[in-house]
């Protein structure tokens, strides 16, 4: 994929879509009435995917939950079960018979939530650091990006 400036989430999510063949949506969550809902969430259909994420944010930390979601696509992250409860809770155009996986960003206690996260904080740091001028390329980043994510994280302990 290409970046460049101005850069946008939306756009971003556009030219995603557009590479995967799979349409990506991305929604507000409603207000969670005193429920613990994850301030991000992924919903993958069988054809197409949606993101939600918390409303009232800053544009990096929207950014950050938005990217977050999309490592988990990219990852190839399967769905949680302990999440099936959080369905009931959301909006009602998430029909749980129709989901395929579903990731919320609630902890990162488990090695696909931190290997999300860190994809998602690598993306932003290429985003922070794409040129002002679009005749410059990142493919050699953008390369080195892809192979990191295209092996398990390894575990250094």
């Amino acid at each position: 994929m290409r970046l460049q400036r101005p850069f946008t989430v939306e756009s971003f999510c556009e030219s995603l879509s557009a590479q995967r063949g799979r349409r990506l949506v991305l929604h507000e969550l409603p207000d969670s009435d005193g429920l613990r809902l994850p301030c991000g969430l992924w919903v993958a259909y069988p054809k197409e995917d949606h993101i939600w994420h918390v409303a009232a944010t800053s544009q990096r930390h929207r950014q950050q939950v938005v990217f977050h979601e999309i490592a988990h696509m990219l990852l190839d992250h399967k769905g949680s079960a302990g999440m099936s409860s959080l369905l009931a809770a959301l909006p009602p155009e998430i029909a749980p018979e129709r989901v395929s996986a579903v990731f919320g960003r609630t902890r990162y206690a488990t090695d696909q939530e931190h290997d999300a996260e860190l994809a998602a904080t690598i993306l932003g740091e290429i985003v922070d650091q794409l040129p002002t001028e679009p005749a410059t390329s990142f493919r050699g980043v953008l390369d080195r990006v892809d192979a990191t994510m295209a092996h398990p994280r390894r575990d250094c302990r």
